[in-house]
């Protein structure tokens, strides 16, 4: 669903190649009109999934944040990544650092949401976390949408349905 005007809604996503433990994030900034504002690939060398989905986050936060936005949506398929942004931190965790990093971002001079969203409903985000493997470690910007996101783009500005598998 489309934000209110004014709205930057950050679609983000972490990937991990499971036989080598690299670990990689994406996503992209729209407006309520669906307009492609900026994306981002990271490649982040070795970690976890959970980690990978963090950082995917913590890019989108500051690059809406540098874009002069006032009011975020943040959408992330991670279930685990949004429970650990919005709950209690504990300094124990193993991630402290990049959830505390995460939440302080959030918690600065602006409107700013974070929600799950189903796998299907984060095609685009997914493809840029993906395509992370292709560079070489660090962040990517990309000014202008790239080639291989013009189908799932348009499909989302259509609203096309994606259909949802699930385990019997």
């Amino acid at each position: 669903m489309a934000p209110l005007p004014g709205v930057c809604k950050v679609n983000t996503d972490g990937s991990r190649i499971n036989s080598s433990g690299l670990i990689g994030a994406g996503g992209l900034l729209r407006d309520s009109c669906g307009n492609w504002i900026k994306g981002f690939s990271v490649n982040l060398g070795y970690g976890s999934v959970i980690e990978a989905e963090l950082w995917g986050i913590f890019w989108g936060l500051g690059m809406a944040w540098d874009a002069g936005f006032c009011t975020v949506e943040i959408e992330c398929d991670a279930t685990f990544a949004v429970a650990l942004l919005k709950s209690p931190i504990v300094a124990t965790l193993p991630l402290f650092s990049i959830i505390n990093c995460c939440k302080m971002k959030i918690h600065e001079d602006w409107r700013c949401f974070v929600k799950h969203i189903c796998r299907e409903q984060n095609c685009a985000a997914d493809a840029l976390a993906v395509k992370c493997y292709d560079f070489a470690p660090g962040l990517h910007v990309f000014l202008e949408a790239p080639a291989f996101l013009s189908n799932v783009l348009a499909a989302d500005v259509r609203g096309a349905v994606r259909p949802r598998l699930v385990s019997v």
